[in-house]
């Protein structure tokens, strides 16, 4: 009888996890030779936490737009340093440094954009272990110090908890709904030591994710500083992911018009790949222009269907010299530019 209750309870959790997203390395961790398209928005309150909550982001303010991507580190200038990390993350400039398994991902370090500035965390902060689900937690300290050009400048020392403190829906812009949308809160409070004065920091994100996308969907950050007089400074950051996921039964929305161009790296030496996103099929024309307004390179001339394509431009390979071109995308008649800059 024991046996049986045993198997019941067994059959009654799978189910339950089933009823839900759960993330694991095969479909939400981090991999090279990716890329996560954002659109940066004004940051709102996160909502509540608990089962079958309705968050409504509807509304978000659209102020700009970033493409965040995975490589392999030892292509970046950090390589020598984050010997233990397989994944390097590149946002507006910047490198964070992970290694990334089927258990756990670990962030190792941060470079500045220019390579003067290391964070090197000696002992790693844990960004996710798997499978993390609803009612998923864990914690644990991390530490390490501040290197600029190459010296040690200071110490961070602190700790962070994980907790799946959400399942629900999910509301973005333009009409889309995710259903079993997983809400994952990270706290991480530190105290960072330069020149003899220590300041107390704390982060508080909160990340909602679904089946059949790797990337966060929505992103909220939440910052506070509190210095030695006693004074705190805050400061927000907020994205969301305007990528509609196609064929997905977790979506119940109608498709609106959310379309986008990015191109990346930029700028960049050999080639520049370019994004193009579409909410519907459209007619699409994507054009790469000189300084000068001429043309230079048609890459896509039709109707396209909903959807991303990808497209790649090189003056180089065309025998042109290095320099400022611009993308122009045109969609159903709406005009949109992109500069990027070859060296």
């Amino acid at each position: 009888m024991k046996k049986i209750y045993v198997l019941s309870a067994l059959i009654i959790a799978t189910v339950a996890m089933q009823a839900q997203t759960v993330l694991n390395y095969q479909t939400h961790g981090l991999v090279n030779d990716t890329r996560n398209e954002m659109f940066i928005t004004k940051y709102v309150e996160p909502g509540l936490e608990g089962n079958n909550v309705v968050w409504d982001f509807s509304s978000l303010e659209l102020t700009n737009n970033f493409v965040g991507v995975l490589d392999n580190p030892a292509l970046s200038k950090g390589a020598a340093t984050f010997t233990n990390s397989n994944v390097a993350l590149e946002e507006f400039g910047n490198f964070f440094y992970f290694n990334a398994n089927d258990q756990r991902i670990e962030q190792h370090g941060f470079m500045s954009g220019n390579g003067n500035i290391y964070i090197v965390y000696n002992v790693p902060f844990v960004k996710m272990r798997y499978p993390f689900a609803f009612g998923s937690t864990y914690s644990g300290p991390f530490g390490g110090y501040y290197l600029h050009n190459g010296n040690r400048i200071g110490d961070i020392e602190g700790t962070y908890t994980v907790t799946g403190d959400g399942m629900g829906k999910l509301l973005l812009p333009g009409n889309v709904s995710y259903n079993k949308a997983l809400r994952v809160k990270e706290v991480k409070t530190f105290i960072q030591s330069m020149n003899g004065t220590n300041y107390q920091f704390e982060d508080v994100t909160y990340r909602w994710y679904v089946e059949g996308h790797r990337y966060p969907l929505l992103v909220l950050i939440k910052s506070t500083t509190q210095y030695t007089n006693g004074k705190n400074h805050s400061s927000t950051r907020a994205a969301y992911n305007p990528v509609i996921l196609q064929n997905n039964p977790l979506v119940t929305n109608n498709l609106a018009n959310v379309s986008s161009i990015s191109a990346y790296p930029n700028p960049y030496t050999d080639h520049v790949n370019i994004s193009v996103v579409l909410s519907k099929s459209s007619r699409v024309k994507l054009s790469v222009f000189d300084i000068n307004g001429r043309l230079v390179k048609e890459l896509a001339s039709g109707v396209e269907p909903m959807g991303e394509r990808n497209y790649r431009f090189s003056a180089k390979e065309m025998g042109l010299t290095a320099g400022t071109y611009m993308v122009k995308l045109n969609i159903d008649g709406k005009e949109s530019v992109q500069k990027i800059v070859e060296l």
